[in-house]
Order: structure tokens, then C-alpha cells, then sequence
């Protein structure tokens, strides 16, 4: 209270001191505020957090935990693994829709026959010339065969040939997509267990982290915060742990989509080849890509689709065939044979000028699938050639040196001759690094897979 006065004077002399006056009071009340109020509200919350991390798991819980981790490795040692050629050759082999596709073929192998049409039979019995008392004469039994396409049947038969290919170009596109897609899902899953792993190496060394930093925390030798920084960024792994696991068994449910296995599956790799894309001039046109291919048979079909519908305009052939009694002699027969086809063309005309325009079109749609996939295989490539010198680099200089620095600032801060920050700060760039390795891994790869499937090499 001595300073009051000062603070409040109005004497001779109270400019010089009425300034020192006012700051010793302020910084009274306000180390007043801070120990009274301040200081114990936040002693309070982080004790209350603190208790909360370290509180005991109840016995229910507890048991609970068990009983998952249980169960969750008791599925994991039944799964069967599978090599990415053993994957590729099951869904080849149960996957429904390469199943529908060959049936497809088969359909039109069965629709072919329909091409030979030889029209209509019919019989038939009666009398002519019937009258006067004549007997005239009686058709004893008779056969006729109308509208007999024997000219369009030949081009009929080409279309059900196209047909089939068009069926068979399906078929392949369709397998070739599925062993696009079954490679994607393999690798994912590699790549997904993979980071799992990783987060689950990490998790050994900041569990070393938090012991050392709990014992010089005890020790009196660092302060509170270091420990609960320690504990935070270990809790922060357990956590990533369970989302890799999780992101990890939800890829391999999306493969097990096309292997369709009854037990879980899981990916081997031990003796696994990844089928890596090799670039190579010969690709350059796309040649043997599935979807040209496909559509190059939709030309074929269009083409004879429109010979077919030319053909209507040509004549059909009728026959006939009678037995025949005259005046209730027999011995006598009949027969006929005659051409039918349309007298106005009008219709039939507008049907081929359509069926021309489809084949145009056809045409048309190919050299645009065409410029696409080219484009679509000169930019994946690019990237390719880029990703391959990138992962290059990591495998020959970052990881070796991550590996390093792991295990320098492991032993670095058991020594004390880096502070928790330091390690922290260590430990995030090479965990960064080693995540960002996987992550290019996973896209080079997958844009191996999509230039497999453009050159047509699945």
C-alpha cells in the first residue's frame, strides 16, 4: 500500500514519481489475478485431462478389448492370401459379368441359324374346275414354300457372323476390365497394408518416446508439457493405426468383390509379380486395345447390318408341288415356282439410307474413342516415365536416409542431445516422407495397371 500515495500524489516532484508508482501497483494486481484465478483453473484442467488419459480401464471394457483383438486376429489367421495372378485367374474364372459376357457369345452363335430362312410351308387338298357333272380336277395333296429368301439370306448370315465378333469383342473388353479392376483393388490393398505397417513400426517407436519421456519427467529433468506432448503424438499413432487397419480391411473387401471367395482374403505377396508396364513403340497405335477393338466391331456390324437391309429389295422365291386327279384319273401332278418383292421401294429405300448412316456413324465413333485413348495413353505415360524416376529416387536416397534419421533421433533423445521438439519434428518429416513413397508407389502403379489395359496386355 506504500505505493498508493505516489500513485496518487499531486506534490512537487510526483511526475517523476507517480509512473514507477504505477507499475509496481499493476503488476501487483495482475500477479494477484494470475495466482489466484489463473493459475489454478488451469492446474485444474490439465490435471483433469491428464487423469482422464491415465485413468484404469474398467474390468468390462477391458474384457471387451480382449475379446475384439481376439476375434479381429482370429479372422486375420483365417484368411486366405492370394498372389495377384492367382486374384486375376479366380475372377477370370467366377466373376459374373465375363460369365454373362461368353453366354452373350453363345446367344448370338444360336441366333446365326435365323439368318436361313427359307419361309413357309404349307399343305394343302382341294378340287378345280368342279361343275356339269365333271369331276374336274382334284389337288390330291399339295406343298407350296412362299417368300424364300434365298438371296439375303447370305448377307443375313455375314451380320450374324459380326454379330458374334461384336459379342466376342465384348466379352474381352469385359475381362480385360475386370483384370483392370482386380489389379487396381490387389494393389490398393498392398498399398493399404503397407501403410498399416508402417504406422504400427511407428507405434513401437513413439511407445519407446513416451516411456523416455515419462522417466524425465519424473526425474524432474523436463516439464510436464514434454510428457503430455509425448503422450498426445502417441495417441495420435494409435489412432492412424486403426484407420490404416480399417482403410486396409476395406480394400480387401473390394477385391474379395471379384474373387468371391467365401472365407476373408488377403494379399501375398511373396511371389506376387506386379506386371509392371515396359513402354515400347509397337504401342503407339493401340493396336490391341480392347475398346478400339470393340468398336472397330461395331463398324464390322454396321457394315453388314446395311448389306442386310439392301438385300430386302431383292426378289423372294415361292415353290409349289401337287398331286393331282383329273376327271378321277391319276397319275397327274402340279407345280409352281414364282418371285415376290415389292413394287414401291420407298420404304425399303429409307430403311437403307439409315442403316448406311449407322455404318457412318460407327465409323465416326471409332476415330473419337480413338483420339481419346491415344491422348489418355501419351499423358498416363508421361506421368509414368516421371513417377518411375521419382520412386527411384526414394528408394535410393530418401528411405536409406529416413531409416537413418529414425534411428539417430530415436537414440538422440534417450541421450538427451535433442529436446521432444526436435524429435517430434524429426519423426513427422521422415513419417511424411515414407507416406508420400507410398502414395506414388500406389499411383505408379495404378497408372501401370491403366496402360496395361490401353495396349490391350491384361
Amino acid at each position: 500500500m506504500g505505493f498508493l500515495p505516489m500513485a496518487i500524489s499531486v506534490s512537487a516532484g510526483a511526475e517523476v514519481q507517480r509512473p514507477l508508482a504505477t507499475v509496481v501497483i499493476g503488476g501487483m494486481i495482475t500477479s494477484t489475478l494470475l495466482t489466484l484465478i489463473v493459475l489454478p483453473v488451469l492446474y485444474r484442467w490439465v490435471e483433469a485431462k491428464n487423469h482422464k488419459m491415465i485413468n484404469p480401464i474398467k474390468p468390462a471394457v477391458a474384457v471387451m478389448m480382449v475379446f475384439v483383438l481376439g476375434l479381429s486376429f482370429s479372422v486375420q489367421a483365417q484368411s486366405t492370401e492370394y498372389t495377384l495372378q492367382q486374384s486375376i485367374a479366380l475372377a477370370k474364372e467366377n466373376y459374373p459379368a465375363i460369365k454373362a459376357a461368353q453366354m452373350e457369345v453363345e446367344r448370338q452363335s444360336k441366333l446365326k441359324s435365323s439368318a436361313y430362312d427359307f419361309g413357309i410351308t404349307s399343305v394343302y387338298t382341294g378340287k378345280e374346275e368342279v361343275g356339269n357333272g365333271q369331276p374336274g380336277i382334284q389337288n390330291v395333296v399339295g406343298f407350296s414354300q412362299n417368300e424364300m429368301d434365298l438371296i439375303g439370306m447370305f448377307s443375313k448370315s455375314k451380320m450374324g457372323n459380326s454379330r458374334i465378333n461384336r459379342a466376342e469383342a465384348a466379352r474381352d473388353l469385359t475381362e480385360s476390365m475386370v483384370v483392370r479392376e482386380v489389379s487396381m483393388a490387389w494393389n490398393n490393398a498392398l498399398i493399404s497394408k503397407q501403410q498399416w505397417e508402417l504406422y504400427k513400426q511407428l507405434d513401437t517407436i513413439y511407445a519407446d518416446f513416451l516411456k523416455a519421456a515419462e522417466v524425465r519427467y519424473k526425474a524432474e529433468q523436463t516439464s510436464r508439457l514434454e510428457f503430455l506432448s509425448a503422450s498426445s503424438k502417441y495417441q495420435e499413432i494409435k489412432v492412424n493405426i486403426r484407420k490404416s487397419e480399417s482403410d486396409y480391411r476395406a480394400a480387401l473387401q473390394l477385391l474379395n468383390q471379384y474373387l468371391m471367395r467365401s472365407e476373408p482374403v488377403d494379399v501375398k505377396i511373396a511371389g506376387s509379380e506386379q506386371n509392371l508396364f515396359v513402354p515400347s513403340p509397337q504401342y503407339d497405335s493401340l493396336k490391341s486395345n480392347p475398346m478400339l477393338d470393340l468398336y472397330a466391331s461395331n463398324i464390322s456390324l454396321a457394315e453388314t447390318s446395311w448389306k442386310a437391309e439392301r438385300s430386302g429389295i431383292y426378289p423372294k422365291f415361292d415353290f409349289s408341288y401337287g398331286v393331282q386327279k383329273v376327271n378321277g384319273v391319276s397319275g397327274f401332278n402340279s407345280w409352281q415356282v414364282g418371285l415376290s418383292m415389292p413394287l414401291v421401294f420407298f420404304a425399303q429405300s429409307g430403311k437403307n439410307k439409315a442403316a448406311k448412316i449407322n455404318y457412318q456413324i460407327a465409323q465416326q465413333q471409332y476415330q473419337q474413342k480413338q483420339l481419346e485413348l491415344n491422348t489418355q495413353y501419351h499423358q498416363l505415360l508421361s506421368r509414368y516415365i516421371v513417377l518411375a524416376d521419382v520412386l527411384r529416387y526414394y528408394e535410393e536416397e530418401a528411405l536409406p536416409l529416413v531409416d537413418e534419421q529414425i534411428t539417430a533421433s530415436n537414440l538422440a533423445y534417450k541421450l538427451g542431445e535433442i529436446n521432444y521438439v526436435q524429435f517430434i519434428q524429426n519423426m513427422e518429416t521422415s513419417i511424411n516422407i515414407k507416406l508420400d513413397y507410398l502414395r506414388q508407389q500406389n499411383e505408379y502403379i495404378s497408372i501401370s495397371t491403366e496402360l496395361n489395359y490401353l495396349v490391350g496386355k491384361n
